[in-house]
Parts: structure tokens; C-alpha cells; sequence
């Protein structure tokens, strides 16, 4: 047995700064997972209270996921949207734009090592009809100039230029929620 001094000499010999300055290095064969690889982050575009149980029920029912989807408030005001099923999350995405009572729903991805309550939740894919265009202006080209004016063209429909009787043409673009809508182009 070691008497007193022995065990004070050995403490005072031990190194313990040496191995907490030592470093961690992952090397190439880690990669980092993307655990929400799956999911969408959202809000609702209103300051009412939303009932989250009509709500979830609702969008589970209206987006019919095969594999299902688990719908989480995060943070007040946004809800994190699990998908088991990557052709669910983008038919999600594809689709729309949603709503529940009335009230849209800005969704969006979540970038690889992100944070979802940072995800900038401020666009959202709108259709849009433009009516009363002259003749001869069903064009791609005419389609791609409004659509940029009201946001940022996503989809022309190639339907727009098929029949001499249509009498609107259809865009998808991305609007800026926090900016104001614009009703119409004066010539």
C-alpha cells in the first residue's frame, strides 16, 4: 500500500491537460446524415391561433401520404412535416399551394446540417391565370416576362399556346409572402 506522499507525488505527475487539448478529426469516411432528409419545415400564414389537431388531420387527409406523415409543432407557429416516403414529400412539395381554414401554408425544405426553426419560410409556388392578353401573346416568351413580374417563374404550362379558344394563360411562379401582390401589368 502507498503511503500518503506516494499518492500526492503521483497526482500531482498526472497529466490530464495534455489529453483534454487533444483533438477529434473525423476523417473522410464519416459522412454527415441528414436526419431531416425527409421532412418539411412550415408555418401558416396568419397571426390566429391554428387548431393543430383539425389540422393535422386534415393535411394527412388531403395529402393522402401512402407511407404516412407525423406533423410536430416545433416552435410556436412552426411545425416540422415527417414524410416515410421521399415520393410523399415531394408530391407535398409539387403540389399545392396548401391551405388549412383558409389560411396558406408556407413550406419548405431543410438544407443538409440546418437548423429548421432558421429555414427563411417566406415563398411560396403559386398557380396564377393571366387573362385579357392580346392576341398573339400566349407566347413562352410573354409567359416567362409576367411571370418574372409577379414573382419568379417556376412552370409555364405549355397548354397556354395549344387552342386559339383559351382565354388565359397559366404560371407557376414563386411569390415573396412579405412582399404585397401585384394585380395586374398596365401595358
Amino acid at each position: 500500500m502507498e503511503n500518503t506522499e506516494d499518492i500526492n507525488m503521483h497526482m500531482a505527475n498526472l497529466g490530464i491537460e495534455d489529453e483534454e487539448n487533444e483533438e477529434l478529426v473525423f476523417g473522410a469516411e464519416v459522412e454527415e446524415v441528414n436526419k431531416y432528409e425527409l421532412c418539411l419545415v412550415g408555418r401558416f400564414l396568419s397571426e390566429k391561433s391554428i387548431n393543430d389537431r383539425a389540422m393535422k388531420s386534415k393535411l394527412a387527409d388531403v395529402w393522402k401520404p401512402a407511407m404516412g406523415v407525423t406533423i410536430k409543432e416545433i416552435e410556436p407557429g412552426i411545425y416540422l412535416f415527417q414524410f416515410y416516403h421521399i415520393e410523399d414529400l415531394n408530391w407535398v412539395m409539387n403540389g399545392g399551394p396548401w391551405s388549412f381554414d383558409n389560411i396558406m401554408l408556407v413550406l419548405a425544405t431543410i438544407p443538409p446540417g440546418e437548423n429548421p426553426i432558421k429555414v427563411a419560410l417566406i415563398y411560396v409556388n403559386i398557380w396564377i391565370q393571366i387573362y385579357d392578353l392580346p392576341s398573339g401573346f400566349m407566347t413562352e416568351t410573354v409567359g416567362k416576362l409576367l411571370g418574372n413580374f409577379f414573382g419568379e417563374i417556376l412552370l409555364y404550362d405549355s397548354k397556354n399556346e395549344s387552342s386559339l379558344w383559351r382565354d388565359c394563360m397559366h404560371l407557376k411562379i414563386k411569390l415573396d409572402v412579405r412582399k404585397p401582390l401585384k394585380r395586374k401589368k398596365d401595358n
